[in-house]
């Protein structure tokens, strides 16, 4: 058995107290100033020629670009349809897209970062070729000396990043005019990222792209020795900073975890064919987070949906996996990241038993305390809503509610609370303001199944009752079985919820269902039958009265959402009176047996 109850490095309170959200305001200030202090002097006539030095004559390696490819996505790039972060945009054929009015920052951000590239390669077609180098040199001609947000270092990098891995695509065919122009372009976007990164402070995994980009243009430009020299040392220091002793990214996203393994597994490849030697903290970094990776995973070989996260293409995943040591045993739980993982027969479930994590890192955290997933077979059953990358910021805010996975919410409230101010929010970004606490998980296996309790107290403060979620899951993974209760604490934690004290609360337990699910409420409303693509049958059931099916969306592929329903339970909960509802989902006998995982 397992008790747990503290709170993990870099995932404690997300509480901004005012003088930390003080000191945040204080330090993004003086950080945006000194920002724009650089961006006049290295927008200045006088600093672009202290980039000039010798030019480079070729690219000394081709980093491999694990991430996936996609037809589709390279069929609405040629037809100036531009999908990104925070919207789409639909540009007429002579309108280069830098041209275009971004609908938000992070939009812009993927444009100018180039990882779309990714989907010419391999690409054949002539219109192909000429339409990439029809958007470089575009690039060049517009943004090639200088862009406010374009030549931000995190972008930048991400440039860097891209642009090395999909050079031979870039460079094919081309004259040496056109090479001319890249390499120019490419030493001197590497010794701009070089000066700008010194002393600027960036949070998360930008630091780490900034770091994987210098080291990128150390290893594939000539004379780059000092760049590498100093990005391994800054990706050192900021993996050491943002990855837990279990391998999990401190903001709590699976999708970041795979991101940053595809970038840092890249550069490694990039070390070893260059003939240089791989950092050993590099190389157990990956080591660590690897499992980790293989712990978010489903049935379907794909991603959970948590905090931002999206299912990503199973190919990446696999792509980085079959680089490690395949014996590794899959982690049946990660304290550090605050996620509880079960694997009986064929079902899987992965329970989020963490506080949302602290501060900046919280920008895409979701308020989804205690919410879990679950598949059969290759099969997703119960699922959260996931992000709403391409959405604008009203759906963004919707899929980060508590009413957006599969948990309770009460009197209509999220567990957490987002900055609310725009001011504060727009200079410290859509963080989390309040949530959980004290967070704790108790587990407990034997030869029967699996015990999962889980508490937080988000819900206390406001109105006086601490969420317990007790789960069982049967050896063979057919028998699930929950009970969510809404407790009041001891008299000393509940004295801000005394003057409510017998108030009713409505509250609602929401199990959100995959789109190829289908469901159908039995006429006397006591259960709901459950049919996977494969013939699986399953039923859930509670003892409280009033269970519905309603219509929810289901944001998991990342592109667009996907209709799909939503098991509710209402209820009543009176302040300062305990009360629980227990549910189970049974496979049905007779059931034919699903695809071997």
């Amino acid at each position: 058995m397992t008790d747990v109850s503290f709170k993990p490095p870099g995932a404690s309170s997300v509480t901004s107290s005012q003088g930390a959200l003080i000191s945040d305001l204080a330090r993004v200030g003086l950080a945006r100033g000194a920002t724009a202090l650089r961006n006049l002097s290295f927008r200045s006539l006088p600093f672009h020629p202290s980039l000039s030095g010798p030019l480079p004559d070729r690219i000394l390696c081709f980093p491999s670009d694990f991430a996936p490819r996609s037809p589709q996505a390279r069929h609405d790039l040629m037809a100036h349809r531009y999908a990104f972060p925070g919207g789409k945009v639909q540009a007429n054929r002579e309108t280069p897209p830098w041209r275009l009015v971004p609908p938000c920052d992070a939009w812009a951000e993927a444009l100018h970062g180039f990882s779309w590239l990714r989907h010419f390669e391999n690409c054949q077609s002539q219109d192909a070729k000429d339409h990439v180098h029809w958007l470089i040199g575009a690039w060049l001609k517009e943004c090639g000396q200088w862009h406010g947000l374009g030549w931000r270092p995190p972008v930048l990098a991400r440039r860097l990043i891209s642009w090395f891995m999909h050079a031979k695509l870039i460079m094919r065919e081309a004259d040496l005019v056109w090479r001319s122009k890249v390499l120019r372009s490419l030493v001197h976007q590497a010794r701009y990222l070089q000066r700008a990164a010194k002393g600027a402070r960036f949070e998360g995994e930008e630091k780490i792209v900034v770091a994987v980009g210098l080291c990128f243009s150390g290893l594939c430009l000539p004379d780059g020795a000092a760049r590498l020299e100093r990005g391994l040392g800054l990706l050192t220091r900021a993996l050491d900073q943002q990855i837990l002793p279990d391998g999990g990214h401190i903001s709590r996203d699976p999708s970041v975890q795979l991101a940053i393994l595809l970038d840092i597994v890249s550069l490694k490849d990039a070390l070893v064919e260059q003939n240089a030697p791989v950092p050993d903290g590099l190389q157990d970094m990956i080591g660590r987070m690897a499992p980790m990776l293989r712990f978010f995973r489903l049935g379907d070989g794909r991603l959970a949906l948590f905090n931002g996260s999206v299912e990503e293409e199973g190919g990446a995943i696999e792509a980085i996996l079959s680089r490690q040591d395949t014996r590794a045993k899959t982690y049946a739980q990660a304290p550090y990241s605050g996620y509880q993982r079960i694997k009986a027969g064929r079902t899987r479930l992965i329970m989020d038993t963490g506080p949302a994590p602290r501060r900046g890192f919280s920008r895409h955290a979701h308020a989804g305390c205690l919410s879990f997933e679950m598949s059969a077979g290759r099969h997703r059953l119960i699922v959260n809503c996931g992000g709403a990358a391409l959405q604008d910021d009203a759906w963004k805010n919707a899929s980060r509610a508590t009413a957006a996975h599969s948990t309770l919410t009460l009197a209509d409230k999220s567990s957490a609370t987002l900055l609310k101010h725009p001011f504060i929010a727009g200079l410290l970004g859509p963080r989390i303001a309040a949530g959980p606490e004290q967070v704790t998980h108790l587990r407990d296996e034997n030869e029967e199944g699996v015990w999962l309790l889980g508490s937080h107290d988000g819900y206390q403060k406001r109105f006086g009752f601490v969420h317990e979620r007790r789960l069982y899951v049967r050896r063979d993974g057919e028998d699930v079985r929950g009970e969510d209760c809404l407790v009041p604490p001891s008299q000393t934690s509940a004295a801000g919820a005394r003057g409510h004290k017998g108030t009713a609360l409505p509250f609602t337990l929401r199990f959100h269902l995959h789109p190829d699910v289908k469901a159908s409420l039995a006429r006397d409303a006591s259960r709901v039958l459950l049919l996977l693509p494969n013939g699986d049958g399953w039923r859930f059931q509670t003892n409280q009265p009033g269970i519905a099916l309603e219509e929810s969306v289901y944001l998991g592929k990342g592109d667009v959402g996907r209709r799909s329903l939503q098991i509710t339970v209402p209820g009543i909960a009176h302040l300062g009176a305990p009360c629980a509802i227990k549910w189970a989902l049974r496979r049905l006998a007779g059931s034919p047996e699903a695809d071997k995982v």
